[in-house]
């Protein structure tokens, strides 16, 4: 109630100063990365800064963010294939600011149109996709950026929820994980579809809880491991959205 009350002073907050300051933040994160990631080569030059983007981004819009289960599961030293429910925009934020992990992420080859971050993205070895993309290219992709020592990020249902519930997943990810024997780590996130609905222009306020989940192992490298971790991830996350 006290939310619904609170909304207008929220939407006006966004307008006359949030959305102004992220967006300045996101031109000059995207500038950071390609100078001490790209060109300078710096380490971790272009994951810093993506990783304070993000953290100040939450806090600029007033969204709290609680993880759970992460240094549980998640060891400093190891690659992993992480896989998340995809609720809303807010997903990137939580999962790059809060994952003190570096990794690089499959996304939509619409975002490499956004002005400098699209170019930053492209020059540090995100993998941009779409329907036209060969399986073959997306793999080698993904096993180089395995192979090179990096973690990758991806959303198992391809796209954001229509309505807050978890679809169905598809294999990729499973697939890259199966052909570099790399566990997969299963994350639900909660609260975030609540921020931005499909169909809102405006964010609305919520927290957003982040649960990690215990490793899954490959067991084997054929079909049936593939099948295997794919019911695994999606039960986990399920589970902990109640959606068993």
């Amino acid at each position: 109630m006290l939310r619904k009350i609170l909304h207008p002073l929220y939407a006006l907050y966004q307008i006359v100063f949030a959305w102004w300051v992220v967006l300045l933040l996101t031109e000059l994160t995207s500038l950071a990365i390609l100078v001490f990631g790209k060109y300078l080569k710096i380490k971790n030059g272009d994951y810093y800064p993506a990783v304070i983007w993000c953290r100040l981004s939450c806090i600029i819009f007033l969204i709290p963010v609680k993880i759970v289960d992460r240094d549980k599961y998640v060891q400093k030293d190891k690659k992993y294939v992480f896989v998340a429910n995809h609720q809303g925009i807010f997903d990137v934020f939580v999962l790059y600011g809060y994952m003190k992990k570096n990794f690089k992420w499959i996304m939509k080859d619409s975002l490499r149109k956004i002005p400098l971050l699209g170019k930053a993205c492209a020059e540090t070895e995100h993998i941009f996709v779409n329907r036209t993309t060969p399986q073959k290219d997306l793999l080698r992709k993904a096993m180089s950026v395995i192979k090179g020592g990096k973690s990758m990020t991806i959303f198992a249902e391809g796209t954001r929820c229509d309505d807050g519930k978890l679809g169905a997943f598809k294999k990729g990810a499973f697939v890259i994980a199966n052909m570099t024997q790399t566990p997969v780590v299963p994350i639900a996130i909660e609260g975030s579809y609540d921020i931005l609905p499909k169909g809102c222009w405006c964010l609305h306020w919520s927290k957003v809880k982040v649960t990690y989940h215990a490793p899954i192992e490959c067991k084997g490298r054929d079909s049936e491991n593939v099948e295997y971790m794919l019911t695994e991830t999606r039960a986990a996350i399920a589970k902990t959205l109640n959606e068993e």
